[in-house]
């Protein structure tokens, strides 16, 4: 099929999770010209700004287990998605099942995988990788898609050291994954693989992805955008905004305490202390980086609660002393749907990251900061320091950019 100009590819890594999920439904519902709340690109201030149209934006990926059907009701029943638009998207998910292709997961989930995703474990590491370039590149030819990017929505991975060699911006990726373990994090692999093809890759878990130099100077040679990692969608976005109110006001916070509770796949994996750590710690970044007195007390705890299913909730203390030591404390409580705040989200980013392949811009995108917990090559976490930052992005011509 020749390419339509029209036709963009979304490369979903998870693509039958709740987020994923949530992105299919989401794109249909903006067909049919349903308000776009909560997609930043889709802002009155950013109208002039020449955005890839939504409208031609179709949903692709991959998934190791997992039926996109049952997904979709189980959002329907805890009021996620509307039930109605689940049940006209039937057709759209039964297409959708017929162009996925199988993950390439972690060896230690073999038992949770379907066969054909436990049957890719079989391949070395170098054919897992020219595996999932052949799935772009077919997705590409067969759908007639002009465009692509690739958003790593996958599972919080396990966590673990990077081989050596990955900390060279100069080296070989290829090289390096022809001697890395079987255990390589995926986001590595799926990284690889878009860049090779010349897609932009989005990292929206805490997985290293394009934080590893390697990754990012292969794809700043290549002249591919990089963007991550992990989402900022609920409670480290609500600190990012107001921990700088501390730090202007000259009130001094002691004590930071966070508390989560998530119930849906993504909440059942935290629950493997392996796997929270990558979280935990960006969540716990944010703070210091904005309020860096060495005596300030932060924790932050996440808890898998199966029956919130998609509803996360966040409860937080602030401990903090003003004028001549007055003691005293904001609390709070935070609960949202984590797919129904991700989703725009992946929307924005796959924009954001298309935009800067036409401005010629390749390795991490800098301005795609207030999107991220652990944003590439940004030690600003303060949130409106960083929408300013996009803001200015945003309002360059290519000529600036």
């Amino acid at each position: 099929m020749s390419p339509d100009h029209r036709k963009t590819g979304l490369f979903l890594v998870g693509a039958r999770g709740a987020i994923a999920t949530t992105v299919l439904h989401g794109l249909e519902a903006l067909r049919a010209e349903v308000a776009p709340v909560g997609l930043v690109t889709a802002r009155e201030e950013f109208a002039s700004v020449p955005f890839l149209p939504l409208a031609g934006m179709r949903v692709c990926g991959w998934d190791i287990t997992g039926d996109s059907h049952r997904s979709a009701a189980e959002l329907a029943r805890v009021g996620v998605l509307p039930a109605d638009l689940v049940d006209l998207c039937g057709e759209t998910r039964d297409r959708f099942e017929l162009r996925l292709a199988p993950g390439v997961g972690d060896p230690r989930d073999a038992d949770l995988m379907d066969p054909p995703a436990r049957e890719r474990l079989r391949l070395p590491l170098p054919e897992a990788v020219e595996a999932l370039r052949e799935d772009i590149r077919g997705w590409m030819r067969d759908e007639g898609f002009h465009r692509g990017v690739v958003v790593h929505l996958a599972t919080a991975e396990r966590k673990g050291s990077l081989p050596p060699g990955w900390n060279d911006p100069e080296a070989d990726p290829f090289q390096l994954v022809a001697g890395a373990p079987d255990d390589l994090s995926r986001s590595l692999l799926y990284g690889l693989a878009a860049v090779a093809e010349g897609l932009p890759f989005v990292n929206f878990t805490p997985a290293i992805g394009p934080a590893a130099p390697a990754l990012a100077g292969y794809a700043h040679r290549r002249g591919v955008p990089v963007l991550g990692n992990d989402g900022k969608t609920g409670e480290t976005l609500l600190k990012s905004v107001l921990a700088p109110m501390f730090r202007d006001r000259a009130l001094q916070v002691m004590a930071w305490e966070g508390y989560n509770m998530l119930g849906n796949r993504d909440g059942a994996a935290l629950a493997d202390p392996d796997r929270r750590a990558g979280k935990v710690a960006n969540k716990d970044a944010v703070l210091r980086r904005i309020l860096p007195d060495p005596n300030l007390h932060t924790e932050v705890r996440i808890d898998f609660v199966p029956s919130l299913h998609d509803w996360k909730t966040a409860w937080d203390f602030i401990h903090f002393q003003g004028f001549l030591g007055a003691r005293m404390s904001l609390q709070l409580t935070w609960q949202g749907s984590d797919s129904a705040l991700a989703a725009p989200l992946v929307l924005d980013l796959a924009r954001i990251a298309l935009l800067a392949q036409d401005r010629g811009e390749g390795g991490p995108l800098l301005p795609a900061a207030p999107f991220f917990k652990a944003p590439l090559g940004c030690d600003e976490h303060d949130f409106h320091r960083q929408m300013e930052l996009f803001r200015r992005w945003l309002a360059a011509d290519d000529s600036e950019a």
